[in-house]
C-alpha cells in the first residue's frame, strides 16, 4: 500500500521509498489508510520539497516514517497543527496551503487502527511524520 501511494504521488523524483527486505503486514481499512498516507506525503512534498518514506515493523506496530527537507516546525506548532483547521503556513490562501484538516484526519485514521501520528523535527533539518498502526 505504501509503495502504491508513493508511486501515485511521485511527480518527478521528489519522492522515494527506502529499500527494505522487511515486509510488514497489518489488517487495515485500505481506503482510509491510503488517505492518511496521502495527506502526510502531500504535506511533506508541499512544505519540504522532497520526501523519503520508510516502513518498519516491530511485531506490534507498523510505522511509516515520512521525512521531508523543509524547515520543520516550532515546538508549539508540532502539537497545534493537529487541531482542525490549524495550518503551519500562516496565510489563508488555498494556493499556498490546504484547509488544515489533513493532519487531523491522518491522526484519526491512525488512532482507528490502534496507533497514532507523531511529528518531530529531524537532526540537520526537516520534519519526520510517523504514522504508526497496530499489526
Amino acid at each position: 500500500l505504501v509503495e502504491m501511494v508513493v508511486g501515485e504521488m511521485d511527480d518527478g523524483g521528489r519522492l522515494s521509498v527506502a529499500d527494505s527486505d522487511e515486509k510488514c503486514r497489518a489488517t487495515v481499512r485500505p481506503v482510509l489508510l491510503r488517505r492518511a498516507l496521502r495527506n502526510l506525503v502531500s504535506n511533506a512534498l508541499q512544505y519540504g520539497g522532497r520526501a523519503r518514506v520508510a516502513v518498519r515493523c516491530d511485531g506490534a506496530h507498523v510505522t511509516v516514517d515520512i521525512d521531508d527537507e523543509g524547515p520543520g516546525l516550532t515546538p508549539e506548532q508540532l502539537t497545534a497543527v493537529f487541531e482542525p483547521f490549524a495550518r503551519a503556513e500562516g496565510s489563508r490562501n488555498r494556493a499556498t496551503g490546504g484547509t488544515g484538516l489533513g493532519l487531523t484526519i491522518a491522526r484519526a485514521i491512525a488512532r482507528a487502527h490502534g496507533g497514532d501520528v507523531e511529528l518531530r523535527n529531524r537532526e540537520g533539518g526537516g520534519l519526520r511524520a510517523s504514522l504508526r498502526i497496530r499489526q
